[in-house]
């Protein structure tokens, strides 16, 4: 695409992301807490080559366009992009990302070592983290970071054009009421299984069989949870995040917690968490955000 092709796509977009905006004023839908539908400044030629030279990568072309035309990080996918220009991500990038589709499950480094030749795109929830690689044999690739609930590191968006394609996906979800894709397997999350085994402890005390909980017992054991109650941790698998940092829940675990509300489950049960790091100190969205 020509630069003036990027412009007019951009336009696009930028109407896109104002029509959700406008559709979402108290940032309800999931994700919008922490990213606003607020996009950061726009990085110009000169600062991109800047960073590139000073990483030793070219940027993918769909995510270059996206930051010199669209602004760099804020509104998208998930709990909103993670904007490029921090030291954590100037980190990440430099360096080139070893794994391909068919070593990613064996050969997965543990912990933020991962990070090698790659840019943290998003927080999915429950410290999972999309992210596009720079550098390496996957360059151009959209890959899940699912280690926390055993899902590996896998590819999930290929081909020309990938991280265009990724946030598509989360434009088209929203504009038609549906939730994003959730990626991770279902019941491998914290919140599934802490409320399993708090269920299971409450069938204990009343001489219930495993499962058998059920009706007004359901809706009390649900409703004595306090508000503030449930939390869920960050592991310190990927750099974004430190050890122990509460994190937002990803999509699986909000359609638990929403199929639960008319059993008794409250939001406000859930602790909201912090936003990844390079997204807690930049402007604009962090000033606007909300608890």
């Amino acid at each position: 695409m020509t630069d003036d092709d990027d412009d007019a796509y951009a336009a696009t977009l930028r109407e896109a992301i104002a029509h959700l905006a406008s559709h979402d004023p108290t940032c309800a839908r999931f994700g919008a807490r922490h990213h606003r539908y607020l996009t950061g400044p726009r990085l110009d030629d000169a600062r991109l080559a800047a960073i590139e030279a000073e990483v030793g990568i070219r940027l993918p072309d769909d995510y270059r366009a996206h930051l010199r035309t669209i602004g760099d990080g804020g509104a998208g996918p998930y709990h909103g992009l993670m904007p490029l220009d921090h030291p954590l991500q100037l980190a990440a990038a430099r360096g080139a990302f070893a794994l391909r589709d068919t070593t990613a499950t064996v050969d997965a480094p543990r912990g933020p070592a991962l990070y090698q030749g790659v840019v943290g795109l998003a927080h999915l929830g429950c410290g999972y983290v999309a992210f596009l690689v720079v550098a390496g044999p996957a360059r151009g690739q959209v890959w899940l970071d699912g280690r926390g609930a055993d899902d590996g590191v896998r590819p999930i968006v290929t081909g020309d054009g990938a991280f265009r394609a990724f946030f598509h996906e989360w434009i088209d979800a929203l504009a038609h009421a549906r939730w994003p894709r959730g990626w991770v397997t279902p019941g491998r999350c914290a919140l599934p299984s802490a409320l399993t085994a708090y269920l299971r402890a409450v069938e204990q005390r009343l001489g219930l069989a495993d499962g058998a909980l059920a009706g007004d017992a359901l809706r009390e054991a649900l409703d004595d949870i306090p508000d503030g109650g449930i939390a869920v941790a960050d592991g310190g698998d990927t750099p974004f995040f430190a050890s122990g940092d509460q994190v937002d829940l990803c999509v699986v675990c909000e359609q638990t917690l929403e199929n639960l509300v008319p059993q008794g489950m409250r939001r406000a049960q859930v602790q909201p968490g912090v936003a990844p790091i390079p997204m807690r100190d930049r402007a604009p969205w962090a000033a606007a955000s909300v608890p």
